[in-house]
Parts: structure tokens; C-alpha cells; sequence
């Protein structure tokens, strides 16, 4: 067994190599993850290690300068360099230090990890083959990447890049929408771990709001149920921030604000005087993030709230629209028919149909 020390300041950086990386499949176990140079000093005196991922740019001690100590007392330790440097001058001084490999966190994100741990295990066992641990009759290793459930890569990239746009942040009909997509497309659980992984860093890169805890990934509902959870949370902390120099906080407030007051008239011009905003700037943010304008938003909410009213009341249409913040119920039946295909008593009327059938 190959023994795995990774060391990167980023907490999350470090346990989402962790969880996402099939490191017994390739002979590997990770021993430790300590958040700097002078930490993994330490940690070398009293552990045994064989590999270690080491990020370049970290405080306290660099990673030039900890592969520089860790070769002068553990010449036997064999290195990986992790980062996001792509200064020529700066990795080629880390090669010099006979590193194994070099590779990219976009590398990583882009889920290439069965190339790169074959990769690695060449350079440290040459091109020979060699058995892996564990199992009836004992796997022997060749170029395979760990087996998974075949999917249709278009399908998952346009997925990908449909959670990446982070709309799922500010709506709740898009959120769930995404994750009827990885269950419907039978997504792979390590693929949505990673996909998890990563929007935590981006959302984190978008709000400075850090999450220390990581997905549940044994199955696909609980994976979308911490999700779901992790969402609430970011919103709950952006809406507590006194720091407003982050849009995607200013808009989660705004957002908030609107669900909370749904049922009574919502200006733009008051929203965006909420998060010190000119009317104008906050209509221009609002939709570049969330991707709908103020205005359908509201929309798209109200109506959202009618329907469980409708399915869950025997209120008439009339009260359902003053309580969503209609007082003309024509314009309210016009605004649901254009976001619903169908008027408001015709909605009732399926659900009573659907609920008769069943």
C-alpha cells in the first residue's frame, strides 16, 4: 500500500481530493492532510509516508521550500505537485526537485483522475504491472480507469454546465429541475461528489461563505438532500452578512427578501435600496445572476406560491391571488396561464383528475 500525505492550505481543496479520488482502487491510502509545509514536517516525523500531493503556493512554508527539506531528511519520498500555477519557470523549478508528476487542479475538475493515477503508478513502479490489495483473486493493474455506469458524456457535460451557471442558488424550480436530471440521467455517484465538490468551491470563490462539511455520497437522494441543505445554509448566512461588497450576497438578500414578502406589492427600486443599490445597477446584477429579470422572478414566485396553495386549498381563486399579491384577479389568471400553460381553476381541476385517477 502507498502511503498518501496531502498537503494544501485550502481545507477544501484537501478533503475534496479526498473523497472524490479512488485512492484504494489504485493502491493508495491517505494518512494525512495537514494545511502547510511546517505542518507536513511534522507529521513526517512520527508517520510513514510514500507520496505526497503538494500544492505550490501555501503560507507559512511553500511547497518549494518543503519538497527542498523533505529531500534533504526523506529522500525517499516521491512527490506530485497540485496547483493551479501554470507559470512555466515556477513548476520546472518544482521538477527539478524530481517530482513524479505535475497536475493541474483544472486537471482534476475535469475528472480525468484514472489517467493520472495510472500516470503516477508507472513513474513510481515503471511500466510493469503490479498487484493491487484486497479481493477474491486479487485485481492486477493495468491502464483501466475504475469501472463505472456508462452515461452519455454530451448529456452529463450540458448538465455540468447547467449547475455551473449557479441559477440553482436563487430558484428553487431550477434547483430541483437539476436534480431530476442527475437522477433521470443515473448519474454516477463519484461524478455528482465531484460535481458537488467543485460548486462548493465556486460558490465559495462567489460569497466567501465556506462550508467545512462535504456531501454524503453513498446514494443520489442523500447526496441531494445535503445539497439541498448545503443551499439553505449559504442562503441563510448570505442573508445574516453585514458585508455587502459581494453581488451574489446583495442578490441572495434580495432574494429573501422577495420570498418573504410575496404577498404584498414588491418595488425594484426598494429591493435594490435593501442592498445599497441604484435601481438600475441591481436590475443589471439581478438577472446576470439569477437569470430571469426582477420582474418575471416575481412572477415566477408568485405563481409558485399559488400553485400549492391551489393544490394543498379549497381557497378561491380570487383570495389565492390577493394572498400572492394580485389584487386584479384577471391579471393574476393572465400571468398564470403565461407561466403554466393552463388557467388557475384548470390547474385545480387536473390535480383533481390526476388525484381521482390514481
Amino acid at each position: 500500500m502507498i502511503h498518501v500525505l496531502i498537503v494544501d492550505d485550502d481545507k477544501l481543496a484537501r478533503k475534496g481530493l479526498i473523497s472524490m479520488m479512488p485512492w484504494e482502487f489504485y493502491g493508495m491510502e491517505v494518512v494525512g492532510d495537514v494545511p502547510n509545509g511546517a505542518r507536513a514536517l511534522e507529521f513526517l516525523k512520527n508517520n510513514v509516508v510514500d507520496l505526497m500531493f503538494v500544492d505550490l503556493a501555501m503560507p507559512v512554508m511553500s511547497g518549494i521550500e518543503l519538497m527542498r527539506e523533505v529531500r534533504k531528511s526523506y529522500p525517499d519520498i516521491n512527490f506530485v505537485v497540485l496547483t493551479f500555477h501554470e507559470n512555466f519557470e515556477y513548476v520546472q523549478e518544482a521538477l527539478r526537485f524530481g517530482v513524479l508528476d505535475y497536475i493541474s487542479k483544472a486537471e482534476l475538475e475535469a475528472e480525468n483522475y484514472g489517467q493520472i493515477f495510472n500516470r503516477i503508478i508507472r513513474k513510481l513502479k515503471g511500466e510493469k504491472q503490479y498487484i493491487l490489495p484486497g479481493g477474491q483473486g486479487s485485481r492486477v493493474f493495468g491502464y483501466d480507469q475504475e469501472p463505472e455506469t456508462e452515461i452519455n458524456e454530451e448529456i452529463w457535460e450540458g448538465i455540468k454546465q447547467d449547475w455551473y451557471k449557479l441559477y440553482w442558488l436563487y430558484d428553487d424550480d431550477v434547483f430541483a429541475e437539476l436534480c431530476l436530471q442527475l437522477k433521470e440521467n443515473r448519474i454516477p455517484m463519484r461524478r455528482v461528489e465531484q460535481l458537488f465538490i467543485k460548486l462548493m468551491v465556486m460558490v465559495e470563490s462567489a460569497t466567501g461563505i465556506k462550508e467545512e462539511s462535504l456531501p454524503d455520497a453513498r446514494c443520489i437522494d442523500a447526496a441531494i438532500e445535503w445539497m439541498k441543505c448545503y443551499k439553505e445554509d449559504v442562503i441563510c448566512k448570505a442573508v445574516q452578512a453585514s458585508d455587502l461588497t459581494a453581488m451574489p450576497v446583495c442578490i441572495l438578500k434580495a432574494v429573501a427578501f422577495i420570498k418573504e414578502n410575496i404577498s404584498t406589492p414588491i418595488r425594484e427600486e426598494d429591493v435594490a435600496y435593501r442592498v445599497n443599490m441604484s435601481r438600475s445597477y441591481f436590475s443589471q446584477n439581478f438577472r446576470k445572476i439569477t437569470g430571469l429579470t426582477f420582474n418575471d422572478y416575481i412572477k415566477k414566485q408568485r405563481v409558485n406560491m399559488a400553485k400549492k396553495l391551489l393544490t394543498d386549498s379549497n381557497r378561491t381563486v380570487a383570495d389565492i391571488a390577493q394572498t400572492v399579491g394580485y389584487e386584479d384577479v384577471k391579471y393574476f389568471s393572465r400571468v398564470f396561464y403565461e407561466q403554466v400553460h393552463v388557467s388557475p381553476s384548470h390547474f385545480r381541476q387536473q390535480l383533481s383528475t390526476n388525484s381521482n385517477d390514481c
